[in-house]
């Protein structure tokens, strides 16, 4: 289904943009902490960024059920829909109401994670929102993000050597939806380029599921800037099965970032 993308002047969709400038959201004291309360609340204080720790605060009356005599609560956590991991969160060892776990984040992009208690009776309960798992996102330097509302904001600083994550929401391109066999055959993908060089296209969905349980999900896109200073120009493609493109390309003009 991908293809490869000409250039700037391809038809596009954008209506308006204007760019923010984003800090993440200070962390009071300690690291970020995101908490799995009581009554099923669920908070998230400061904002989880790559390269430090995520706190997990974890109440152990979320999953009372399996209490045999040997019990013990797993957390997962899944970064981009790509390999879960999963790490102790308490055992009948664990003294008090609530345990806490420090989760290290080397990923940025959506962080899902979710909670499973078993014990020596074989019985098992999970605590995952339903099936949909809880989600936070995790902010790298530097990352653009392009939202619903036709605006774009930088958080970081686009230097030379680092690596950039595109957070696209794939809202801003929903014409082309052709289905195949009850499976959703579309994409959407930036293309960029340095310097007005070759073009190079990244996909920013992925399929997950099978069948009418398929989910299509946006995750986001991680280019590699080169060393030294340089112009970025990216733009945004939908294509289906049934050849139907759409394009976000600020009418043409595609969207230009300098490199330091």
């Amino acid at each position: 289904m991908k293809k490869l993308l000409m250039s700037a002047l391809l038809p596009l969709l954008c209506l308006t943009s204007s760019t923010v400038f984003a800090e993440p959201q200070a962390t009071l004291s300690g690291p970020p902490a995101w908490t799995f309360g009581a009554n099923w609340s669920v908070t998230l204080t400061g904002q989880p960024l790559v390269g430090g720790p995520l706190r997990i605060v974890y109440d152990l009356s979320r999953l009372p059920q399996c209490r045999g005599a040997s019990w013990a609560i797993t957390g997962y956590a899944m970064t981009n829909h790509g390999p879960v991991q999963s790490f102790p969160v308490a055992d009948a060892s664990t003294v008090g109401t609530s345990a806490e776990v420090l989760l290290d984040l080397t990923t940025g992009g959506d962080l899902e994670v979710w909670f499973q208690e078993t014990d020596s009776n074989g019985c098992s309960a999970w605590d995952s929102n339903v099936g949909w798992n809880f989600h936070t996102q995790v902010w790298q330097d530097p990352t653009l993000t392009f939202n619903e509302g036709w605006t774009h904001s930088l958080f970081g600083t686009l230097q030379g050597g680092t690596t950039l994550m595109v957070d696209y929401d794939i809202d801003r391109l929903g014409q082309c939806r052709a289905y195949y066999m009850n499976y959703k055959a579309w994409g959407v993908y930036v293309n960029y380029r340095f310097n007005g060089g070759p073009v190079t296209s990244l996909p920013l969905t992925v399929s997950w599921g099978e069948w009418n349980l398929e989910f299509w999900k946006q995750v986001p896109a991680f280019i590699p800037l080169p060393q030294g200073p340089a112009t970025l120009e990216m733009w945004f493609s939908n294509i289906d099965r049934k050849n139907c493109e759409a394009y976000d390309s600020r009418y043409g003009q595609n969207y230009v970032f300098t490199v330091q």
